[in-house]
């Protein structure tokens, strides 16, 4: 089957959002270059990344840090490690 433009901008604005990470494009770009020699390769991953980029929700990052535990705590500052020596 020769794919058509509108193949290549169906892949782009439906199938390119929901891949994992945008470096996949590429690849998907390299494998759709080889169905037909007048796809611009250029022009999809630039519309593919756009669309991606539009749907990507980043996660959240947990970047709480707990409480030191007490035991671990002291007047001089030293490491736990420090503290066995």
């Amino acid at each position: 089957m020769k794919m058509t433009r509108q193949h290549f901008e169906w892949l782009a604005d439906e199938v390119a959002p929901t891949l994992p990470w945008p470096t996949h494009i590429e690849v998907l770009a390299d494998k759709l270059a080889a169905t037909n020699p007048r796809f611009d390769r250029d022009k999809f991953v630039a519309r593919a990344v756009k669309n991606w980029e539009d749907n990507y929700n980043p996660p959240e990052i947990d970047d709480f840090i707990p409480e030191f535990p007490k035991e671990y705590r002291n007047d001089k500052r030293q490491s736990p490690v420090q503290r066995r020596a």
